[in-house]
């Protein structure tokens, strides 16, 4: 009898796909914050507004600021209906999506606060547009000491580089505790 399994592998895509959702699940799981993990694309976080505010404002309101703005900055990002593209081209035949330079409300945001909260709110733009993004909860591996998408080669080597610590740590312990027996 022909098994129905011989030659119906899947391809290489898939693989690398189930992979990358089992490491995404799995950070989710252990909830670390290490440099390597997961990140909510495309979802602000009061940092950069807080430093902004924390140099324009007394200490006692810049964090209030700081959490509005980030809601404001949150909602408005959700809200279809804002597009701050707009289309350029390149290379005299490729049409690219670009952040749109004159928007309002990013000029505004920008000259009132600063540069970083500017970018911090244009790089989630560009995330949610390439992730093609309506509202939150895609997640994917990311790399924080470098601020990038990770890859799952990182991932990977993160995972097992941990494993080796953990067996390091699980020989020593009991020469250790033998130890501290002897000591007592």
């Amino acid at each position: 009898m022909k098994d129905p399994t011989i030659g119906h592998r899947a391809s290489r895509d898939d693989d690398l796909e189930m992979v990358r959702e089992k490491l995404i699940k799995g950070f989710i799981d252990i909830e670390a914050e290490y440099h390597i993990g997961i990140k909510e694309i495309g979802l602000l976080n009061d940092n950069p507004f807080y430093s902004a505010c924390n140099e324009k404002l007394p200490p006692e309101e810049a964090e209030m600021v700081a959490s509005e703005l980030n809601s404001q900055w949150q909602e408005l990002l959700n809200d279809k209906s804002w597009n701050p593209f707009h289309t350029i081209t390149v290379d005299g035949d490729r049409q690219v999506e670009d952040i749109d330079a004159d928007d309002d409300r990013l000029k505004d945001l920008k000259m009132t606060w600063g540069e970083g909260p500017y970018k911090f709110v244009t790089d989630a733009l560009v995330e949610r547009k390439e992730y093609n993004i309506d509202g939150p909860g895609v997640f994917d591996l990311w790399n924080y000491k470098e601020g990038r998408k990770a890859s799952l080669g990182e991932c990977i080597d993160y995972v097992f580089d941990h494993v080796k610590q953990l067996k390091i740590v699980r020989r020593k312990s009991p020469s250790k505790m033998c130890a501290s027996l002897q000591d007592e």
